[in-house]
């Protein structure tokens, strides 16, 4: 699926019109048109994509007159479908990721003799190689998921701060990392590294398994349950498929802040961790691997749980997840009425 189909893509058009919106703090559509150098039809098109992405508003029931909409207001209203979206091609994920053992012993090389599709890569030192190997053919870009934090492959870390094998200096990386390492004493040590060399760092609430990926050609899957296996995918369609997940998480994620580490996390990220833990538990994990996916110590995840079993009333697991399920389709259709109600 595109991201485009949830969330409206804003050309150039759309951008000259919202800086207008936003330098002026509103203008009449003859306004608009008259400073841009555009027909009453074009300004009229336009503003009326603006108001479908919800970045602009007019103020009377004429449509006399606009005002631009802040992006903090517009985030959460895409938030919930992408989240939705997110949830689903995750589900996909483990499901692939449980059969990878299997499919490596199958592929383990391809009619020439080679490396296969999918190959089951263990023990540090054959890890380092194969990352090595990567980094030196990596030209334009690094996606990484979780590399950095409790728990993740030192391995992970040095590709994505520049210590091992050097990435080369024209390679754009973007880490994508759980909300609550924002607190992580190490990791905001790495992430001005990161920094440093040109790199961008992002937190999500999104619980996805730890990764790279190089040039959207190769990815490396590392196992939440040991640092020392790694699954090497070479499958176009199985790399598209991680690279659309990675993606769609950083167009709702928040940028990582590089200063108040002390302070707490904003509601609305709080909440979507909340959410995060419990629709890990309902699928299953232990609390050993939400820990991980979260960026954070079992007994503070223990912690998490126990306060969260209190806030539902839940009795189980099983019962908290379904909880916060039956609680996002009322949400949902709350949201898709109010929609309906403005369309």
């Amino acid at each position: 699926m595109d991201i485009a189909q949830i969330v409206p893509q804003m050309g150039d058009e759309e951008l000259a019109a919202y800086r207008f919106l936003i330098t002026t703090g509103g203008a009449r559509p003859d306004r608009v048109a008259s400073s841009l150098g555009w027909g009453a039809g074009r300004t009229e098109r336009v503003l009326s994509r603006l108001s479908r992405m919800k970045l602009a508003r007019s103020r009377a029931e004429d449509r006399s007159d606009w005002t631009a909409v802040h992006p903090d207001t517009v985030r959460l209203h895409y938030a919930k479908p992408l989240s939705g979206v997110i949830d689903a091609w995750q589900a996909q994920l483990e499901e692939l990721r449980s059969q990878l053992d299997a499919l490596s012993g199958l592929c383990a090389h391809d009619e020439d003799g080679g490396p296969g599709p999918v190959v089951t890569v263990e023990g540090a030192t054959d890890i380092r190689d194969a990352l090595a190997v990567a980094v030196r053919r990596c030209t334009e870009e690094v996606l990484a998921v979780q590399p950095l934090g409790r728990g993740t492959s030192a391995l992970a870390r040095d590709v994505v701060c520049r210590d091992g094998e050097p990435l080369a200096p024209a390679v754009g990386v973007r880490v994508l990392l759980p909300h609550l390492s924002r607190y992580d004493a190490e990791v905001r040590e790495c992430t001005e590294r990161i920094f440093a060399s040109g790199g961008e760092v992002r937190t999500t609430a999104a619980s996805l398994p730890p990764l790279i990926v190089f040039d959207r050609s190769v990815a490396f899957l590392f196992d939440d349950e040991d640092t020392d296996r790694v699954h090497r995918v070479q499958h176009k369609a199985l790399v598209e498929f991680m690279v659309h997940m990675v993606v769609s998480a950083w167009a709702t994620s928040a940028v990582f802040e590089r200063t108040g580490g002390n302070n707490r996390l904003p509601e609305c990220l709080t909440q979507e961790t909340k959410t995060a833990i419990v629709q890990l538990l309902a699928a299953g994990y232990k609390d050993e691997v939400v820990a991980k996916r979260l960026g954070i110590g079992v007994r503070t995840c223990r912690k998490y749980i126990a306060e969260l079993f209190g806030d539902l009333g839940a009795q189980s697991r099983f019962q908290a997840g379904w909880m916060v399920r039956d609680h996002m389709l009322v949400a949902g259709s709350a949201m898709a009425g109010a929609d309906r109600g403005t369309g």
